[in-house]
């Protein structure tokens, strides 16, 4: 069994416990558990947005338009088609567009590697990983990760880029594709990179799990911040109310 698998099987032991389907001694007290982690992790989200919000921390605006769509929830939500839409809508109206994936799963440097870094005299600044230029597929699956590598497969004309820090790929996307317009790939939660247009996406069939925050829920935030959002797309409707 591969250390992936692995983690997928831990991953699915704790979706069943905070979703109170086991009832042993043990999965209670681990419920518990989880639920007190929750409240310091409620702590640190609210404080982290509290000083972005009263500019203690400075978010970055790069001067282009920024849109960003993502979800309270972890899990699919259906962001990366609503991504696509917006990326090959906006293309066609005669913007540059790139998207800036953080690029989960995808392979990272080595540990080697983030070593030499860490002690290299030099520092020097190592670029985003592209999966597409908006005209070649430079990157397969495994080194772009899975959602990337389908949205340059299925976007010829729009560029995308792969790095955990989104003003850095998105400056990169500016100099060298000369891109008028960033989509973020799941940036709700990305606080760094100013927004132009906050869209929030809703699972209509499960919209907010539990209602707890991590690690007793699904939630990366409390349901209230939902007022951050300037839309909300409700996915997975079949259109009843």
């Amino acid at each position: 069994m591969t250390i992936r698998e692995i983690g997928e099987h831990i991953e699915q032991y704790f979706v069943v416990i905070i979703r109170e389907r086991r009832h042993s001694p043990l999965d209670m007290a681990v419920n518990a558990l989880l639920f007190i982690a929750s409240r310091f992790y409620l702590f640190a989200v609210l404080t982290r947005i509290w000083l972005y919000e009263n500019r203690i921390l400075r978010n970055r605006a790069i001067g282009c338009l920024v849109v960003s769509i993502g979800n309270l929830t972890c899990g699919g939500t259906g962001k990366t088609p609503v991504t696509e839409i917006f990326a090959k809508t906006l293309s066609k109206k005669g913007r540059k567009v790139a998207i800036l994936s953080r690029g989960y799963r995808s392979r990272d440097r080595s540990f080697l590697d983030k070593i030499r870094k860490k002690f290299s005299s030099k520092r020097k600044e190592i670029p985003p990983r592209v999966v597409s230029d908006g005209k070649n597929l430079l990157l397969n699956s495994k080194t772009a990760g899975d959602e990337p590598y389908m949205l340059a497969s299925n976007l010829p004309d729009v560029a995308v880029l792969v790095d955990k820090d989104r003003v850095k790929s998105g400056l990169y996307a500016i100099e060298e594709f000369h891109t008028d317009t960033l989509i973020l790939d799941d940036g709700f939660q990305y606080l760094n990179l100013k927004a132009h247009i906050n869209i929030l996406l809703v699972d209509s069939t499960f919209p907010f799990d539990n209602h707890h925050v991590l690690p007793r829920g699904l939630m990366r935030e409390p349901i209230s911040n939902i007022s951050r959002a300037d839309y909300i797309f409700l996915t997975k409707s079949d259109g009843s109310p």
